[in-house]
């Protein structure tokens, strides 16, 4: 099985969800998440993936540091990987961080990003798209690098959840 969750780059941050290293795009597969220790199984819906790791919208997600075999399924195609749980929010979902998958199904992920992207799969450990925002011609580009920087602290304090987050930053490149 290889790795995912290393960068050419250096190493994660200690909370993935504070500073990570791939762009996430919109996506809202069935999941199937089989939590390994306690031997129970929960289906939900993707809202978003990475090259790194996905949101499960789930009543019931498992907690923090659960360790979660995953299997994604869109258009007949399903992808399998082991992932851990990075953070937790009852009646509302789960972060993962793949950590290992076989070759086979990085190729379905990898397809799967390239279609999301437009065809443009930004390489692991390339920089984070959504955190180089365009500058539009009147906006000052170290206060967009700022007000990135402000959501992302944000978001690693659980003071905003993902998608909010993700909200913001999409309405601050426009």
């Amino acid at each position: 099985m290889e790795l995912l969750n290393q960068t050419t780059h250096g190493q994660l941050s200690a909370k993935p969800s504070e500073k990570r290293s791939c762009i996430r795009y919109p996506f809202s597969p069935a999941v199937e998440a089989m939590d390994i220790g306690a031997d129970t199984r929960i289906l939900g819906r993707l809202s978003d993936i990475s090259r790194n790791g996905c949101y499960v919208d789930t009543i019931s997600p498992f907690g923090k540091g659960s360790e979660v075999k995953l299997t994604i399924t869109s258009d007949n195609l399903s992808f399998e990987t082991c992932a851990k749980v990075v953070y937790s929010n009852v009646g509302m979902g789960m972060g993962l961080l793949f950590t290992t998958a076989e070759p086979g199904q990085l190729q379905v992920l990898g397809k799967w990003l390239s279609e999301l992207s437009g065809g443009k799969v930004v390489e692991q450990g390339a920089p984070n798209p959504s955190l180089q925002l365009e500058t539009a011609k009147n906006t000052d580009p170290e206060l967009r690098k700022i007000v990135t920087d402000l959501i992302a602290l944000l978001n690693g304090k659980n003071i905003l959840n993902d998608s909010e987050g993700m909200t913001l930053l999409r309405r601050l490149s426009k």
